[in-house]
């Protein structure tokens, strides 16, 4: 076996892996087929199929995103997703193309992101053949005119104008923006309204061209079908696309802010909005499982801590969340308050300290001595208990099943990734104290606050 070969042979083996294990629990009861295969092209496909549902789920995924962008090229992602979901192909128009879907019962969605963009379809089983079919088409069989291209400007450059008119949507760009700010990923995914508007078919159709190569790309298919049928089928359709020597860009890690950056900034709202945002780990660091479990703690579950430190006696905050997001270079963890203006001062305060004394924290009954520990609420088994909960939720919803599945095809760079469920089952309370330590203590966040505009006197 030569050594690409043998290098195929073990992703697939990982892969199959990460998946059995990650949905042993849901599909206990059920028989499923999974398999993993590369065509010739260099198109990675993953196969899963389970008959709960008479549904077929197709995700697919080019490694394409806004860190792909140049100043220059700011929203191209986000106009060619746009154009592949809404505009015609050399055989059908757009109208055409929405109606065929309609007629057979179809969701269709597309979206833009850091690192990829996915394009997601789901309907009844009886039309997989054309499910295939169509996702082919519209993604590699784009008719490309500036006209269809302007209309799509003017419906994109409608929802930068929503974004700038949304707080927490401005706030958590703003975010970003200052987070990555030495990184591609600090670009924003809808673009500058300057690129947009000059933008020419010429423009977008090399970049389609560029990054729609199979070999950068991944398909995965869940839901009611036969393997052996389905295995042939997506051979038969996407077997003959051509590769022509595309190799991805490469990227530095995410660096750590070196400092606190503020920003506060007026709108027309009528209370006040603040996000705090910490660098966190990329897609393939152990210490993603942590974090996730501390997300957790912090604002879900039963007894969220960081609602306690907020909604107290004071009040501080009217409502609270908390995010975490991992792109394959780096990781966001962002804090959304919504409060009365006067209280940001206190809000943040609090919010910081609270992040810094996170380290120092009980987590576990295991921390606790004596009766003490027969009364102690245990944070990280009830966090844990959630997390499974909710992941095996989400194994049941195909099209998020086929999502998860393209994204590990083309972010995963662990050759021996294991079971995320495994992975978040071993985390200890000693752990969740040296994460706390190494991510919420470092005094270095961005901190963006919209506040009401001033009025007139």
């Amino acid at each position: 076996m030569g050594k690409k070969a043998l290098k195929k042979h073990k992703f697939a083996a990982f892969i199959l892996l990460f998946c059995l294990f990650s949905l042993s629990f849901s599909h206990s009861q059920e028989q499923v087929q999974s398999k993993f295969l590369e065509l010739e092209n260099g198109l990675k496909i993953f196969l899963f199929e389970r008959h709960t549902i008479p549904l077929i789920n197709i995700a697919f995924a080019t490694n394409l995103g806004t860190k792909d962008e140049s100043d220059e090229t700011s929203g191209l992602v986000h106009i060619l997703e746009h154009y592949i979901l809404f505009r015609g192909t050399e055989l059908r128009s757009g109208d055409e193309i929405s109606q065929d879907i309609r007629r057979h019962g179809a969701y269709f969605n597309a979206h833009t992101g850091r690192d990829l963009a996915v394009f997601e379809l789901s309907l009844p089983s009886e039309y997989a053949d054309f499910a295939l079919r169509n996702q082919r088409e519209i993604l590699f069989n784009i008719k490309f005119t500036q006209e269809e291209l302007d209309k799509e400007k003017k419906v994109i450059l409608e929802e930068l104008s929503q974004i700038q008119d949304d707080p927490r949507k401005y706030a958590t760009s703003l975010v970003y923006q200052n987070l990555f700010k030495n990184h591609p990923y600090k670009k924003p995914i809808y673009g500058k309204q300057e690129i947009i508007e000059a933008t020419t078919v010429e423009q977008i159709e090399k970049f389609h061209k560029k990054y729609f190569a199979p070999s950068n790309c991944a398909l995965a298919v869940v839901g009611d079908f036969n393997m052996e049928e389905m295995e042939e089928k997506v051979k038969e359709i996407f077997g003959d696309l051509k590769n022509e020597g595309f190799t991805p860009s490469g990227y530095e890690k995410v660096t750590p802010l070196k400092k606190t950056v503020e920003i506060k900034h007026e709108m027309d709202v009528n209370q006040a909005y603040l996000v705090i945002g910490l660098t966190g780990p990329d897609y393939n660091s152990p210490d993603q499982y942590a974090i996730h479990i501390l997300t957790e703690i912090f604002s879900r579950g039963v007894n969220p801590t960081l609602h306690s430190r907020l909604r107290g006696r004071r009040l501080l905050a009217d409502t609270i969340s908390m995010s975490y997001g991992t792109y394959k270079f780096g990781g966001a963890i962002l804090i959304y308050l919504t409060l009365d203006p006067k209280k940001i001062k206190s809000a943040k305060r609090e919010t910081i300290q609270f992040l810094k004394q996170s380290r120092n924290q009980n987590y576990s009954k295991d921390d606790h001595y004596g009766d003490s520990q027969f009364y102690a609420f245990d944070f990280l088994q009830s966090a844990i208990n959630q997390i499974k909960f909710r992941t095996h939720q989400a194994q049941e919803k195909g099209l998020l099943l086929a999502t998860s599945l393209v994204r590990f095809m083309l972010l995963n760079e662990d050759p021996n990734p294991g079971s995320y469920l495994d992975s978040i089952d071993k985390v200890k309370s000693t752990e969740l104290r040296k994460i706390a330590s190494k991510y919420f203590s470092k005094n270095r966040y961005v901190i963006v606050a919209i506040v009401p505009k001033k009025k007139n006197k």
